[in-house]
């Protein structure tokens, strides 16, 4: 039983980080001019965050922005980011923390 709500809690955990990320892109005004590179760099972050976030239970926002930062430096290194598209990934992924917060 333990098992299954932890599971439980992970899938929703993980479907809230990709429908924040989508909802951001399609709202915010960088996000209706990028081209579907950017949106799917975005997107393609928020999947390579998730895993992370899956493995803690508790988060405050000060973790949740450091683990952003950590989790961007091996992203960025392994697509080969501008310090541009580093930068607004970031406060990309830092603004999904409000909509986040109340799954921690």
């Amino acid at each position: 039983m333990q098992k299954t709500n932890k599971r439980l809690i992970e899938g929703v955990l993980v479907g809230a980080v990709l429908g924040v990320g989508a909802a951001l892109l399609a709202k915010s005004d960088t996000g209706k001019t990028l081209g579907k590179e950017a949106k799917n760099s975005v997107s393609d972050f928020l999947k390579y965050l998730a895993p992370k976030l899956k493995k803690i239970n508790k988060i405050g926002e000060a973790e949740y922005k450091m683990l952003v930062r950590e989790a961007m430096k091996q992203y960025s290194k392994n697509k080969k980011l501008s310090k541009d598209e580093i930068t607004r990934l970031t406060k990309e992924a830092h603004e999904t923390w409000s909509h986040l917060k109340k799954h921690f």
